[in-house]
Protein backbone atom coordinates (compact mmCIF):
# COMPACT_ATOMS: atom_id res chain seq x y z
CA UNK A 1 0.00 0.00 0.00
CA UNK A 2 1.31 3.80 -0.57
CA UNK A 3 1.34 4.27 3.68
CA UNK A 4 3.94 1.29 3.59
CA UNK A 5 5.74 2.81 1.23
CA UNK A 6 5.67 6.19 3.16
CA UNK A 7 6.43 5.01 6.16
CA UNK A 8 9.50 3.39 4.37
CA UNK A 9 10.41 6.79 3.55
CA UNK A 10 10.11 8.54 6.70
CA UNK A 11 12.29 5.88 8.10
CA UNK A 12 15.22 6.10 5.21
CA UNK A 13 15.07 9.84 5.41
CA UNK A 14 15.14 9.86 9.32
CA UNK A 15 17.91 7.07 9.78
CA UNK A 16 19.81 8.83 7.09
CA UNK A 17 19.93 12.38 9.12
CA UNK A 18 20.76 10.53 12.23
CA UNK A 19 23.53 8.95 10.70
CA UNK A 20 24.81 11.81 9.02
CA UNK A 21 24.98 14.03 11.39
CA UNK A 22 26.94 11.59 13.65
CA UNK A 23 29.61 10.20 10.47
CA UNK A 24 29.99 14.02 9.61
CA UNK A 25 30.20 16.25 12.68
CA UNK A 26 34.06 15.65 13.49
CA UNK A 27 34.76 16.42 9.85
CA UNK A 28 32.53 19.53 9.09
CA UNK A 29 34.22 20.82 12.30
CA UNK A 30 37.98 20.18 12.30
CA UNK A 31 38.47 20.29 8.13
CA UNK A 32 35.31 23.25 7.27
CA UNK A 33 35.23 24.99 10.51
CA UNK A 34 38.95 25.29 12.28
CA UNK A 35 38.06 23.81 15.08
CA UNK A 36 40.61 21.54 17.63
CA UNK A 37 40.19 17.99 16.83
CA UNK A 38 39.99 17.83 20.89
CA UNK A 39 37.05 20.05 20.88
CA UNK A 40 35.01 18.64 17.18
CA UNK A 41 35.69 15.32 19.55
CA UNK A 42 33.53 16.97 22.27
CA UNK A 43 30.90 18.39 19.96
CA UNK A 44 30.88 14.94 18.73
CA UNK A 45 30.39 13.32 21.43
CA UNK A 46 27.69 15.61 22.56
CA UNK A 47 25.50 14.94 20.22
CA UNK A 48 25.41 11.31 21.32
CA UNK A 49 24.88 12.68 24.73
CA UNK A 50 22.34 14.82 24.12
CA UNK A 51 20.36 11.89 22.32
CA UNK A 52 20.59 9.33 24.86
CA UNK A 53 19.33 12.13 27.41
CA UNK A 54 16.52 13.05 24.72
CA UNK A 55 15.59 9.27 24.48
CA UNK A 56 15.45 8.82 28.19
CA UNK A 57 13.30 11.91 29.09
CA UNK A 58 11.04 10.85 25.83
CA UNK A 59 10.75 7.84 27.38
CA UNK A 60 8.99 9.17 30.80
CA UNK A 61 6.95 11.71 29.14
CA UNK A 62 5.66 9.72 26.11
CA UNK A 63 2.89 8.77 27.62
CA UNK A 64 1.28 12.21 29.12
CA UNK A 65 1.51 13.51 25.40
CA UNK A 66 0.58 11.89 22.02
CA UNK A 67 3.13 10.31 20.04
CA UNK A 68 2.18 12.06 17.26
CA UNK A 69 2.87 16.03 18.52
CA UNK A 70 6.25 14.61 20.84
CA UNK A 71 7.29 13.16 17.20
CA UNK A 72 6.20 16.42 15.14
CA UNK A 73 7.65 18.78 18.00
CA UNK A 74 11.27 16.66 18.05
CA UNK A 75 11.36 17.22 13.93
CA UNK A 76 10.93 20.76 14.34
CA UNK A 77 13.26 21.31 17.01
CA UNK A 78 15.49 19.00 14.66
CA UNK A 79 15.44 21.59 12.11
CA UNK A 80 15.94 24.22 13.67
CA UNK A 81 18.92 23.20 14.79
CA UNK A 82 19.79 22.00 11.37
CA UNK A 83 19.05 25.79 10.06
CA UNK A 84 21.41 27.19 13.06
CA UNK A 85 24.07 24.32 11.80
CA UNK A 86 23.47 25.96 8.38
CA UNK A 87 23.78 29.90 9.08
CA UNK A 88 26.26 29.89 11.93
CA UNK A 89 29.70 28.74 11.67
CA UNK A 90 30.56 29.81 15.02
CA UNK A 91 31.97 26.44 17.18
CA UNK A 92 29.62 27.44 20.15
CA UNK A 93 26.58 27.98 17.97
CA UNK A 94 27.94 24.61 16.12
CA UNK A 95 27.89 22.60 19.25
CA UNK A 96 24.45 24.22 20.17
CA UNK A 97 22.88 22.95 17.14
CA UNK A 98 24.45 19.44 17.04
CA UNK A 99 23.65 18.96 21.05
CA UNK A 100 19.81 19.91 20.28
CA UNK A 101 19.31 18.25 17.00
CA UNK A 102 20.71 15.48 18.92
CA UNK A 103 18.53 15.59 21.72
CA UNK A 104 15.62 16.06 19.22
CA UNK A 105 16.33 12.99 17.26
CA UNK A 106 15.66 10.78 20.27
CA UNK A 107 11.93 10.31 20.11
CA UNK A 108 11.53 9.81 16.60
CA UNK A 109 12.70 6.76 15.66
CA UNK A 110 10.34 4.51 18.09
CA UNK A 111 7.55 7.25 17.46
CA UNK A 112 7.87 6.20 13.74
CA UNK A 113 7.58 2.52 15.00
CA UNK A 114 5.04 2.96 17.19
CA UNK A 115 2.53 5.12 14.06
CA UNK A 116 3.21 2.22 11.72
CA UNK A 117 -0.19 0.79 12.56
CA UNK A 118 -2.22 3.96 12.42
CA UNK A 119 -0.16 4.74 8.75
CA UNK A 120 -0.31 1.29 7.07
CA UNK A 121 -3.01 -0.79 9.37
CA UNK A 122 -3.21 -3.15 11.08
CA UNK A 123 -2.92 -5.92 8.76
CA UNK A 124 0.33 -4.38 7.15
CA UNK A 125 1.68 -3.26 10.34
CA UNK A 126 4.01 -6.30 10.95
CA UNK A 127 5.12 -6.72 7.24
CA UNK A 128 5.57 -2.57 7.52
CA UNK A 129 7.67 -2.88 10.53
CA UNK A 130 10.31 -5.26 9.03
CA UNK A 131 10.38 -2.56 5.81
CA UNK A 132 10.86 0.23 7.68
CA UNK A 133 13.93 -1.35 9.11
CA UNK A 134 15.38 -2.00 6.39
CA UNK A 135 14.77 1.03 4.29
CA UNK A 136 16.07 2.87 7.39
CA UNK A 137 19.58 1.17 7.39
CA UNK A 138 19.54 1.94 3.69
CA UNK A 139 18.69 5.25 4.07
CA UNK A 140 21.92 5.23 6.65
CA UNK A 141 24.55 4.35 4.48
CA UNK A 142 23.21 5.82 1.28
CA UNK A 143 22.42 8.94 1.90
CA UNK A 144 25.69 9.16 4.26
CA UNK A 145 27.81 8.03 1.38
CA UNK A 146 25.98 10.58 -0.74
CA UNK A 147 26.63 13.50 1.31
CA UNK A 148 30.56 12.23 1.62
CA UNK A 149 30.26 12.10 -2.38
CA UNK A 150 28.67 15.55 -2.24
CA UNK A 151 31.15 16.77 0.34
CA UNK A 152 34.38 15.58 -1.86
CA UNK A 153 33.01 18.02 -4.87
CA UNK A 154 31.76 20.64 -2.97
CA UNK A 155 33.53 20.82 0.12
CA UNK A 156 32.06 19.53 4.13
CA UNK A 157 29.70 22.50 4.09
CA UNK A 158 27.79 20.48 1.63
CA UNK A 159 26.56 18.46 4.60
CA UNK A 160 24.37 20.84 7.21
CA UNK A 161 22.72 21.48 3.88
CA UNK A 162 21.45 18.29 3.21
CA UNK A 163 21.12 17.58 6.62
CA UNK A 164 18.28 20.27 6.35
CA UNK A 165 17.24 19.63 3.41
CA UNK A 166 16.64 16.17 4.66
CA UNK A 167 14.74 17.38 7.70
CA UNK A 168 12.59 19.53 6.14
CA UNK A 169 11.14 17.09 3.50
CA UNK A 170 11.23 14.41 6.37
CA UNK A 171 8.63 16.66 8.56
CA UNK A 172 6.82 17.24 5.41
CA UNK A 173 6.31 13.58 4.59
CA UNK A 174 5.48 13.33 8.10
CA UNK A 175 2.87 15.73 8.17
CA UNK A 176 1.69 14.03 5.32
CA UNK A 177 1.16 10.92 6.42
CA UNK A 178 -0.43 12.35 9.62
CA UNK A 179 -3.28 13.59 7.61
CA UNK A 180 -4.35 10.38 5.98
CA UNK A 181 -5.29 7.76 8.55
CA UNK A 182 -5.38 4.49 7.09
CA UNK A 183 -8.35 2.20 6.76
CA UNK A 184 -7.95 -1.71 7.02
CA UNK A 185 -8.17 -3.04 3.64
Amino acid sequence: TSGVWLSGALFFLYVGSEVILGTWTFSLLTEARGVTPELAGLFAGSYWFFFTIGRILAGLIARKIRIDRLVLGSLLVAVAGAVLLVASSNPWASLAAVAVIGFAFAPIFPGFVTGTARRVGQKHQDNAIGMQIAMGGIGGSALTSLVGVLARRFGLEVMPVALLTLLVLLTSLYTLSNRKPHADS
